[in-house]
Order: structure tokens, then C-alpha cells, then sequence
């Protein structure tokens, strides 16, 4: 039976009256709330009851932040917990697998290594040096720089989630990536890519992909500048072939940029496509990538190489083949050939066709023409040397000007 209190002063009661006395009272929140006094001494219980009335009060009032309660409550929960509420809520923002499963990852790996179990755990210099280990372990700034903003962002989360009292990462800077010789990835040319394409054609298979799909999917690698998870994405339904202009459709789970794709092809790629696709059951992948593409690319890429070598008809044309780069995986600047270099090869191609910047950096699907130019976009000095043919010809005794033009 409940004991009968004065409005406002919550309730004490006993089930089947026998027991450890419950108290029951509204929060400063005006949410109810029940929790045993953990005592069968009535007078006792009132005391708790009456104590829990007037922290109530004093919250209600202002003199309480009720938000360092909820930071005392956080403080009791495992980061672990936190890490998993956080991930949750990325995935209801609509957050991809993939994203979500990274961010996890690197924080994981960090909180692991900097042994921080509880909020109160969390140290900007234990998540430097644990970031420093990893560099020093042969990651670029790069890496460093991923892992950096994945447990940065969580931090900041649990600050904004009323989790933690302050954001303890806030302070830490960024690693200043161009600083740090990388390895660039190098464009083909028309004649490599068709090479490749062509001796591709013909190949054995290769984990479980065939050469024609390996083929394919070169060619709409370089005729889409699509990334490998979303040419893996793509359907039967995604292509639209006898629209006009023929494009691809990328869904918008799959896409960088989180929004629905349509990607213009050229008419001889969907007159290929056309073919090719005849067979494929709807609803299913048209590719099953194999893991390692990088590697695929490279291996076919060797094959296309000891082609266009054997096909020599002279002694001097064979060692003229021999010393250049012509379908090799690695140039003598120490540019590289991996998948990607097949989008790489994309835009490229684009802005030496004569493409606005505007319209290349469209088709790349970049929220900024910066990132087209100066990351992707591989110009050669023959490339470069042709622009200078719009200059005027000064050479000689120029003539004076007859009229302002």
C-alpha cells in the first residue's frame, strides 16, 4: 500500500506490502520516476525520498545543471557503448556500410591503442602518439589524416550529445599531407587503353572473372570514371542504353557524393554495352569483382605489355618498345598504374579533349574544380607545350597595330 504524501512530494509504497520501500516522483525534466530506497525503515526512506525531491528542485530551478548529471551518467558507460550508440546514429543519417564500418574501424583501433575504456580516458596526447606509431609503422599522412578526423568527429559527438562535459580532441590539428612525397597515379593513353581493352578480351579468367568482363568492365571504368564499389553496385537496371544521350544511373547509396547519379556515356560504349549486357539477369551485379583489382589491373596490364613487345618486327623496334613506358605499370617519374588510375585516365582525357572546367568536373562527379584539376588531371609537357600554340607569334619585326582591337 502507498503511503499518502503531500502534492508534490512523491510517493512512497511496498509491494505486497512487504519489502525494500519504492520511491516514485516527477524529475525536473517532469518525467516520473521510480527507484528503490533499498532500506525497509520508513523514516529512512522518507529522508532518501525527501533528498531526491530537493535535488529535483534544485535542477528545476537552475541551480543544478541537470547536464552534469547527464555527464556523470556517461562517465559510467563504456566508451565501447558510446562507439556503438555513435555508429547507430551514423547509419540512421543514412551513412553508408562502408563509411560507417571505416569510422569504426580507425576509432576502434585508436581507443585500443591509447587504452581508453571510459570518457574520462580520452587524451589528445595518448591519441597523437597513438596516431605517431602509426605513421612511424609505414602509413602515409594521409592514413594519419583518416584516423585523426574519424575519432575526432566522435569526440566531438560526444560532447554535442551531452555525453561529455567538453570536446578533448578539439585542439588537435591536422598533418599537412602534400608535405609528403606520394605515389601519383598515371593516366593511359587512347593507345594504351585500347591496347589493354583488346588483350584483355582474349585473357584467361582470373579469380573468377572472366577476360570479356574484365574487358567490360575496363571499358566502363574509363568511359564513366566510376569508382570500383560503385561499378560493383551497378544492375541491369542501372544502365539506360537507348536514352538520349545512353547514360549509367548510380543509386545514391553507392555514389561519393550521397545523391542519385546519372553519368552520360559516349553512344559506341552503349552500342558495346548493349551486347554485352543481353545476357545478365536483372536484379544482380553485372560484375563480381574480385578483391585486389589493383593487382588485376597490373597483371593485365603486363600481359597487354609482353603483347605489344613480342609483336616487334625488328631488332631496333624491339629495343625502342623495351626502354619506354608504353603500358607499364610504373613510369620513370614513379607514377603508378592501380584501378583507380583508370578514372584518373577519364579525366584526363576529358581536359585534353577540350572539356570546360566545368563540364570535367561535372562528369568527375567533384564538388570542386580544384580537385579536378590539381589532383586528377595528369598533363603531360607535350600537353602543356601545346597551349602555347594560342600565344601570339612575336618572333621577327612585329608590325605596328593599325586599329584597337
Amino acid at each position: 500500500m502507498a503511503t499518502q504524501r503531500q502534492h508534490g512530494a512523491g510517493t512512497l509504497y511496498r509491494r505486497n506490502g512487504r519489502g525494500n520501500w519504492l520511491a516514485r516522483w516527477f524529475d525536473s525534466t517532469g518525467r516520473r520516476q521510480e527507484k528503490s530506497t533499498r532500506t525497509t525503515d520508513k523514516r529512512v526512506a522518507e529522508r532518501i525520498l525527501a533528498k531526491r525531491i530537493a535535488d529535483t528542485a534544485l535542477r528545476r530551478s537552475g541551480v543544478v545543471d541537470a547536464r552534469a548529471d547527464r555527464n556523470v551518467e556517461a562517465s559510467q558507460k563504456p566508451l565501447s557503448e558510446h562507439l556503438a550508440d555513435w555508429l547507430k546514429g551514423l547509419v540512421a543519417k543514412g551513412v553508408t556500410p562502408k563509411q560507417v564500418s571505416l569510422l569504426e574501424t580507425r576509432v576502434q583501433a585508436l581507443l585500443v591503442a591509447t587504452n581508453a575504456e571510459w570518457i574520462t580516458d580520452l587524451s589528445a596526447s595518448a591519441v597523437q602518439e597513438a596516431i605517431g606509431d602509426i605513421h612511424t609503422a609505414g602509413q602515409s599522412l594521409q592514413t594519419c589524416q583518416h584516423y585523426l578526423r574519424a575519432v575526432k568527429q566522435f569526440s566531438r559527438w560526444l560532447t554535442r550529445d551531452g555525453r561529455a562535459q567538453y570536446d578533448v580532441l578539439a585542439h588537435l590539428t591536422g598533418y599537412n599531407v602534400q608535405a609528403e612525397p606520394r605515389r601519383e597515379r598515371r593516366p593511359l593513353n587512347a593507345d594504351e587503353l585500347a591496347t589493354l581493352v583488346a588483350t584483355t578480351e582474349t585473357a584467361p579468367v582470373w579469380r573468377g572473372m572472366s577476360g570479356p568482363d574484365r574487358a567490360a568492365l575496363y571499358r566502363l571504368a574509363s568511359g564513366t570514371g566510376f569508382r570500383v564499389s560503385e561499378l560493383a553496385s551497378l544492375t541491369p537496371e542501372s544502365f539506360h542504353l537507348d536514352d538520349n544521350p545512353p547514360a549509367v544511373t548510380l543509386q545514391a547509396a553507392y555514389s561519393k557524393r550521397r545523391r542519385e547519379d546519372r553519368q552520360p556515356i559516349h553512344p559506341t560504349l552503349a552500342t558495346f554495352l548493349r551486347g554485352w549486357l543481353a545476357d545478365r539477369p536483372k536484379g544482380e551485379p553485372v560484375f563480381r569483382l574480385p578483391d585486389k583489382t589493383a593487382a588485376m589491373v597490373r597483371m593485365d596490364l603486363q600481359a597487354a605489355r609482353e603483347q605489344w613487345l613480342a609483336a616487334s618486327t625488328t631488332p631496333q623496334e624491339q629495343k625502342v618498345r623495351q626502354e619506354s613506358t608504353f603500358l607499364a605499370a610504373e613510369d620513370d617519374a614513379g607514377w603508378v598504374v592501380d584501378f583507380h588510375a583508370l578514372r584518373v585516365t577519364y579525366i584526363t582525357m576529358l581536359v585534353k579533349g577540350g572539356a570546360p572546367v566545368k563540364v570535367a568536373q561535372e562528369l568527375a562527379r567533384h564538388s570542386t574544380p580544384v580537385l579536378t584539376l590539381n589532383i586528377y588531371t595528369r598533363l603531360g609537357i607535350h600537353d602543356l607545350a601545346g597551349a602555347l600554340d594560342t600565344l601570339p607569334d612575336l618572333s621577327g619585326s612585329p608590325k605596328l597595330a593599325t586599329k584597337i582591337s
